[in-house]
This record gives structure tokens, C-alpha cells and sequence, in this order.
């Protein structure tokens, strides 16, 4: 792009007939216009790429905190509950009413 812009001022500073609209100046702005939209498009593709990036993250720790919350449930199922359901008496009793 730097290339393109000195190029162009090169040209702008020529004098007398020198000075014209050839088609060298026109290919040179269109290559400026060119190299903008470019740059415009890639940096709204970065744009969008880092929000992805965001969502993908804040997806990540609301997966990490489920698991730890699943986790922690397991815990107390297998070491606190299943310790208590091992003292109850586990024959079947049929109760009449």
C-alpha cells in the first residue's frame, strides 16, 4: 500500500504535460482502492474471527462450570450418600395397611 501511495505522489508532483489521467494513474488508483477494500475486508474478518474467539470462551467456562458442578454432585452421591444408603437395612419388608 505504501508502495502504491508513494507511487501516486511520485506522479502528482510531474509537471506541465507530465501531468496527466494515462493509464498507468488510472491502474495506480485502482490498485490504492483495491488494497483498501482488502484491508477493510480483513480486518472485519478479524472483527468477526476474535468475536467467535469471545463466544467459543464463554462457551468453554459455562462447559468447565457444569462439569465442576456435575462433579461435585457425583462426589456427594458416591462418597456421602452411598455411605449413608450402606447403614439402612436393606431387606424387604412388606408393610401391611
Amino acid at each position: 500500500m505504501q508502495v502504491t501511495h508513494s507511487r501516486l505522489e511520485t506522479r502528482t508532483h510531474r509537471t506541465n504535460v507530465e501531468l496527466c489521467r494515462d493509464p498507468v494513474q488510472h491502474k495506480l488508483l485502482s490498485e490504492v482502492q483495491e488494497i483498501t477494500e482488502t484491508v477493510e475486508s480483513l480486518q472485519m474478518k478479524l472483527r468477526m474471527a476474535e468475536n467467535a474467539l469471545q463466544e467459543l470462551l464463554r462457551t468453554k467456562a459455562a462447559l468447565e462450570q457444569d462439569l465442576a458442578i456435575k462433579n461435585n454432585s457425583i462426589f456427594i452421591d458416591r462418597e456421602k450418600c452411598l455411605g449413608m444408603r450402606k447403614t439402612f437395612p436393606m431387606s424387604p419388608r412388606i408393610v401391611s395397611v
